[in-house]
């Protein structure tokens, strides 16, 4: 059930976005974008959601008018294959997406800094000389082993 409130900030994006439509010069990409925004804005506003079918096909339409434009042309790795990630068939489905734009905006997800934070323990427990810092670098890494051991266990789920 929709909130009034969620629904009268739908409303105002939409009032401003027909603004922002109205001020853009005609066939600027402001004016485009400002079009784009105001047409999901208004789809969104009447009737029941999309199957993902739909979705999709939607997608690949706004895909196949930007390459008409000639917008792409200038995306980093247009026109060329694309390289096979060492970790992508590791990845659980459901966060590939989502890790793959995070890595795209140089964006480091937190279990990797986990894994990396894990890696300088374990270098630190082995140089250890007394017992003392042995034993902080073994409880740190304990816990932190705990972290991590939930983070992914929660990725895959």
């Amino acid at each position: 059930m929709l909130k009034l409130d969620d629904v009268k900030a739908a409303l105002l994006r939409w009032r401003v976005a027909r603004r922002r439509e109205a001020a853009a010069p005609d066939g600027s990409p402001a004016q485009r974008e400002a079009a784009l925004q105001v047409q999901v804005l208004a789809r969104r506003r009447s009737g029941p959601a999309r199957s993902a079918r739909q979705v999709d096909d939607e997608i690949a339409r706004q895909i196949a008018e930007a390459e008409k434009r000639g917008d792409l042309a200038g995306a980093e790795g247009y026109g060329k294959p694309l390289h096979g990630d060492d970790g992508w068939e590791r990845t659980p489905d459901e966060v590939r997406m989502p890790f793959k734009m995070l890595k795209s905006a140089g964006i480091v997800p937190h279990e990797v800094e986990l894994i990396r934070e894990r890696a300088a323990l374990r270098q630190r427990l082995a140089a250890a000389t007394t017992d003392e810092e042995t034993r902080a670098a073994q409880q740190a890494l304990a816990q932190l082993e705990l972290t991590l051991a939930l983070r992914m266990e929660s990725l895959r789920r």
